[in-house]
């Protein structure tokens, strides 16, 4: 399961008394186009209505994706949602917020995946930097405008993940699924590893490196099957 965990302040400042919101995704069915369930609660409001995101493809992109995904279908209950509105001269507006992506399994407790920090520019309302760090993907930037006369603090998240990873305010469509061209060797079919575009190699590599014996270099090709049963359990 993720967790993601929404908090006025900095990273460094992160703590249960700060947290605004909190969105779990877990698995209803784990596969190459998995499906998740939503839950998600607000601070002084609690629960809202959960929701379902289906056929969403693994390894195929940024976990900010994914939880932009979730995050729309929360708050608007689709994934496709009108862009925001101007920004209002006299908005209301957040000073810093940031917000850490955890992975939760009977394996690890609490694995951080992911963080991001939006700062608002100094003395200029409603004009935000956000700074998004990913365990494989790395940092990406945005600059962004976003100001209502009520300061919704996920969706100013929800925001800045658009700003970040689809130059707009609205998501774009869905990464495709990464599957990797083969070839047949000795009857079977074979790809080569170094060819798997980001997240799925490092995902891979890592599935990989979980299930033979430590310290044996992993080879630089592999099987489609190995690839399928990845996209699957990895």
């Amino acid at each position: 399961m993720l967790t993601v965990k929404l908090h006025g302040g900095l990273l460094a400042d992160r703590n249960p008394n700060n947290v605004l919101a909190t969105l779990d995704i877990a698995y209803k069915v784990q596969k190459a186009w998995a499906d998740y369930s939503i839950q998600f609660s607000l601070k002084g409001q609690g629960e809202v209505e959960p929701a379902e995101l289906l056929s969403y493809p693994r390894w195929a992109g940024s976990i900010w994706d994914l939880v932009a995904r979730a995050l729309a279908l929360v708050l608007f209950r689709n994934e496709q949602f009108d862009p925001a509105l101007p920004a209002d001269k006299r908005c209301a507006y957040a000073t810093k917020l940031c917000a850490v992506v955890e992975r939760t399994t009977a394996k690890d407790n609490h694995v951080e995946l992911a963080t991001v920090e939006i700062r608002m520019e100094a003395k200029k309302r409603g004009h935000y930097i956000a700074t998004f760090q990913e365990d494989i993907l790395g940092e990406r930037k945005a600059t962004f405008v976003y100001g209502l006369k009520s300061l919704q603090h996920s969706e100013l998240l929800l925001r800045a993940i658009c700003y970040a990873y689809c130059g707009k305010d609205t998501l774009g469509e869905r990464p495709a699924l990464i599957l990797p061209t083969t070839l047949e060797v000795d009857g079977k079919p074979t790809f080569d590893t170094h060819g798997l575009p980001e997240p799925a190699k490092t995902g891979f590599n890592r599935f990989r490196a979980a299930n033979q014996p430590a310290m044996v270099a992993l080879p630089a090709t592999a099987g489609a099957d190995e690839y399928a049963a990845f996209l699957s359990k990895g």
